[in-house]
C-alpha cells in the first residue's frame, strides 16, 4: 500500500512540474515543456508497468508458497 502512495506522489510531482513548465514558459519553453510532458508520460507508463510486474511476481510467489 505504501508503494502505491510513493508512486502516486512521484507521478503527481512530475505532472505538476510539467504543467508549471508549460504555463510559465515562452514559445521555445513550451516546446521543451511538451517534451518534458511526453517523457514524463512515458516514464509514468514504464513505472506502472514495472510496478504491475512486481505485484504479479509477488502474487505468484505467495501462491507458490500457499500451495
Amino acid at each position: 500500500m505504501a508503494n502505491n502512495k510513493i508512486v502516486a506522489g512521484i507521478l503527481t510531482g512530475l505532472a505538476a512540474g510539467a504543467v508549471l513548465s508549460l504555463i510559465l514558459s515562452t514559445k521555445k519553453g513550451r516546446k521543451a515543456g511538451r517534451e518534458v510532458l511526453n517523457k514524463t508520460s512515458r516514464l509514468s507508463d514504464d513505472l506502472k508497468g514495472k510496478f504491475n510486474e512486481f505485484v504479479d511476481q509477488m502474487h505468484n510467489k505467495v501462491q507458490g508458497i500457499l500451495k
